[in-house]
């Protein structure tokens, strides 16, 4: 749907580097200041920025630094509001990362993609009584 579509371009906004533009040892500070979504929480460990929209869904995008400040791990937590957003927006991150990196290791709830020497990327889908929705976990 193009619901879905528009919450995938929301996402990933931009084509180049590890996502939305920015890469691994980069600068948190530097990242911060060039993510369009508005910054919700700043922790010794991350900072959060998050989007909302009038459907009640949220992205949650949790940039992990090092003790030096840089990027080591990008956490992105999204919360629809039905199964079948939530089943076409999986298919479509899905498809988006296999085009990327190939072929994944399924786990029980997901899948995970070792795509260089020291990377790795996970995308799960999320249910339970609370919420639902997909995380994607990019780790180097």
């Amino acid at each position: 749907s193009s619901d879905v579509k528009s919450l995938f371009k929301k996402i990933f906004n931009s084509p180049e580097s590890i996502f939305r533009g920015f890469d691994f040892g980069q600068d948190v500070d530097e990242i911060i200041s060039k993510e369009k979504f508005k910054v919700f929480e700043k922790e010794k460990e991350y900072t959060g920025a998050s989007y909302s929209n009038s459907k009640m869904e949220t992205i949650d995008i949790l940039y992990f630094k090092s003790v030096f400040n840089k990027l080591n791990k990008i956490q992105v937590d999204v919360f629809l509001t039905s199964d079948m957003k939530t089943g076409e927006l999986f298919d479509e991150v899905y498809h988006h990362i296999f085009e990327k990196f190939g072929f994944p290791v399924t786990t029980n709830d997901g899948y995970f993609w070792n795509y260089d020497p020291i990377s790795k990327l996970s995308l799960t889908k999320i249910k339970n009584n609370v919420e639902q929705g997909l995380i994607i976990i990019f780790e180097s």
